[in-house]
Formats: structure tokens, sequence, C-alpha cells
């Protein structure tokens, strides 16, 4: 009978060994439907969107849990609301946040945005979020009319 439950006890562990516990997900997209899944757009709707978005699905398995995000983003706005942007950013109390441009330089950037960004001053070190998304951990880099987005979870 011990050999019999210790048999069984192997085969379990075997099976839930070779069970694949995730599924990861990429989107490389410019639908901005999709994106207002991930963020909150009611404070400054922009007027299109490029991002790259990884899931990684712990939904299932053996040990289900919360999927995993990762998030990064280009954000472009007109003149008008981007200044609004900025003017909201700059008036809030916040400590510096140190993030640095490097994290923001995406593979999938146009080369423009990507000199833009090389181009920022140096005493500049990003924003906190305060309105796109409070559940994960988020990080913006402001450039002319864009809002560069690092957002996950951990």
């Amino acid at each position: 009978m011990k050999k019999l439950i210790a048999i069984a006890a192997a085969t379990l562990l075997i099976a839930s060994c070779n069970e694949k516990d995730n599924k990861t997900e990429t989107v490389t997209s410019k639908d901005i439907t999709k994106l207002k899944k991930q963020l909150n757009f009611k404070p400054a709707q922009p007027d299109s969107v490029q991002y790259k978005l990884t899931i990684n699905n712990n939904s299932f398995g053996t040990v289900p849990g919360p999927s995993d995000y990762y998030l990064e983003a280009v954000l472009y706005y007109n003149d008008s609301i981007f200044k609004r942007i900025k003017e909201e950013y700059h008036n809030v109390d916040y400590n510096d946040p140190g993030f640095k441009k490097e994290a923001f330089d995406f593979k999938w950037l146009p080369e423009s945005i990507k000199n833009e960004l090389n181009s920022s001053p140096e005493n500049y070190s990003g924003h906190p979020d305060l309105f796109y998304n409070h559940n994960r951990n988020t990080q913006l880099w402001l450039l002319k009319n864009k809002v560069l987005i690092l957002s996950y979870t951990n």
C-alpha cells in the first residue's frame, strides 16, 4: 500500500511539473480602445496611442494567481491638453522619483521619439503617476506633446 501511495504521489508531482503554469501574450497596437482597459484616460484623452503590452497569465495551473502586466506606451496629445497635463504634474508637490530615461527607451519606439528622449534635460527624472493607473507601478516621462508610460505589476 505504501508503494502505491508513493507511486501516486510521484505521478502527481511529475504531472504538476509538466503542466504549463502560465501563458505570456504580447500585444503591440495603436488601438486606443484596448489601451483604455489598462489606463485611465478620463482626465486627459490622448489623440492617439502606440503601445506594447505583455501579459503573463497566471490565472490557471496548479497555483492560480493574478496575471502580471508590463506596459510600454506613448500617448500623443494636442497642444492644449498637453499643456494642461504638464501644468497639473508641475503643480503637484512630490519627491523626485529618480526614474532613468533609459527605462523609457523602448526598443519599438520610432527613432524621432528616441532622439527626443535622449535630448531630455539631464536634471529631469520623470514623474510619478497621478491618474493613469493607481493599481500598478507606473512611471511617466514627459516629452513634447507626448507621455511615455512604463507600467507594471510586481
